[in-house]
């Protein structure tokens, strides 16, 4: 018997589907849907929240490395933990939560994000149900069985449950290259968190700004050092102007226009530090 399965109702596709509405908006420079979305997330995806909890037992069961697949025995304790941490959870709390995240997209964003493709939907659909009570026990019990091989078996598969900020990168690349240039490794890892940077994640985007801010200073003024130049007092105006640029960002608060600007920065020192090898 299958159960009827409302993805509206299902916090993993919902989180999914945000994030890649948050995507599109960002590479359409909407800068008031970036913060829409942005907003849903910070209030109901934060911390402490009964969906990010809920997620989190979607994840415990859907994020494993599939390159290194879990034995029998800790593939049936994953299982059985995350349906009794779900257990635990607050089940009204979360329906409100879904009921406000569902009016905001209908009425801030489009009901089009309700058909957006996520590539795992029919892993997190079986998710679903065996977490639901509702769920008659053969049916429960045969897709615990399928989570089960999802979880012990190495194999590629379309409904592979691949971890979303890849996806999301990956697209986000790919629309970036078109319109700047090849993405650079530390350009792809600041995109990757300043794309998921709420809830846990918005600490690691604001520690990887830093950090990148950092050395993207420290470059720049290592500049200041070369032959080429120090014997240009344009090149010397310039490169501190740049110095000055960099100590200005806010990390507390960096905006769409911020992360472009430091996209470029990191393109900036890539090509400081290759003219510093080629002298």
């Amino acid at each position: 018997m299958k159960t009827k399965h409302n993805k509206k109702r299902n916090t993993a596709f919902l989180y999914e589907a945000l994030v890649r509405e948050l995507t599109k908006s960002i590479v359409g420079h909407n800068k008031q849907k970036t913060q829409q979305i942005k907003d849903i997330f910070k209030e109901h995806f934060s911390t402490e929240s009964e969906l990010l909890k809920e997620l989190n037992c979607y994840r415990a069961l859907s994020e494993t490395d599939r390159s290194e697949p879990l034995d029998h025995y800790t593939a049936e304790k994953m299982i059985f933990s995350a349906k009794k941490e779900h257990e635990n959870l607050n089940l009204k709390t979360i329906f409100k939560e879904q009921s406000q995240v569902i009016k905001k997209i209908n009425t801030q964003l489009s009901t089009e994000v309700f058909k957006t493709f996520v590539p795992n939907y029919r892993a997190y659909a079986t998710i679903s149900q065996i977490f639901n009570s509702t769920t008659p026990v053969k049916t429960r019990v045969l897709l615990e069985k399928q989570i089960l091989e999802s979880l012990t078996q190495q194999e590629e598969s379309t409904d592979e449950l691949s971890p979303v900020d890849t996806l999301v990168v990956n697209f986000f690349s790919q629309r970036f290259n078109s319109e700047y240039s090849d993405l650079l490794p530390e350009q792809r890892n600041l995109l990757s968190k300043y794309i998921l940077s709420f809830g846990d994640n918005e600490v690691d985007f604001r520690i990887c700004v830093t950090n990148e801010l950092k050395r993207i200073h420290n470059e720049v003024k290592q500049s200041l050092t070369l032959e080429e130049v120090k014997s240009d007092v344009d090149m010397i105006a310039n490169t501190k102007r740049v110095l000055a640029e960099i100590r200005k960002f806010n990390v507390s608060n960096i905006s769409h226009t911020d992360l472009l600007r430091i996209l470029k920065l990191q393109n900036l020192t890539h090509e400081y530090h290759s003219d510093a090898h080629n002298l």
